[in-house]
């Protein structure tokens, strides 16, 4: 019995490889499928993205979902150290976040935080705890200080309900598929519903 040695290839495209240079010798090299991470892309520059890859390449594009993923927001300088013992208030509106006062997205998502929760952000880069829930915003208390990035993954110590396609994602796909984009990635699904 002969063995189907063929091996698919996904290339996610970011600031440094989105020329036509890179995409051209990438296809050159037999990429399967093109990857747009839409949590590192704006909503705003995703349809000339997408239009200039297409220009420049005849292989498929996939859109992979931001997901059910809580995230920091924007921050003055894109990261912040965050001390030991600092109480840090995160808001439940965007806001142009500093070591004191940031919020996360999604917006409502600190509604579902308790008192005593423990969060994990940027990859364990900084521990923390809720410590109070005010209107619209929740305190912490940093445990484990250090640096902290905007846009970067936190994680809480039980599972929350988060939907599977943020309203950025639905967007997204909606322009996809008018571009006639055939591919997509379902990040951090939790249950086979949410692929559904």
């Amino acid at each position: 019995m002969k063995k189907n040695n063929k091996k698919e290839i996904i290339c996610t495209l970011g600031p440094s490889s989105m020329n036509e240079r890179v995409i051209s010798r990438l296809e050159e090299l037999g990429i399967s499928l093109f990857r747009i991470n839409l949590s590192h892309t704006k909503l705003k520059d995703l349809e000339s993205a997408l239009r200039y890859v297409k220009s420049c390449s005849s292989v498929p594009i996939c859109l992979d979902t931001e997901g059910a993923q809580i995230r920091t927001g924007g921050l003055k300088n894109n990261n912040v150290h965050l001390k030991e013992n600092a109480i840090v208030r995160i808001q439940r509106k965007a806001i142009q976040g500093n070591s004191d006062n940031f919020n996360l997205y999604p917006e409502k998502i600190i509604d579902q935080f308790k008192t005593g929760d423990f969060l994990s952000i940027d990859f364990n880069s900084v521990i923390a705890q809720v410590i109070f829930k005010g209107p619209g915003y929740i305190e912490i208390r940093v445990l484990v200080g250090g640096k902290m990035g905007q846009n970067k993954a936190v994680t809480l110590d039980w599972d929350i309900s988060l939907p599977s396609l943020t309203a950025k994602d639905i967007k997204a796909l909606s322009l996809g598929r008018r571009l006639g984009i055939r591919h997509a990635a379902l990040s951090f699904a939790a249950k086979a519903a949410d692929v559904d």
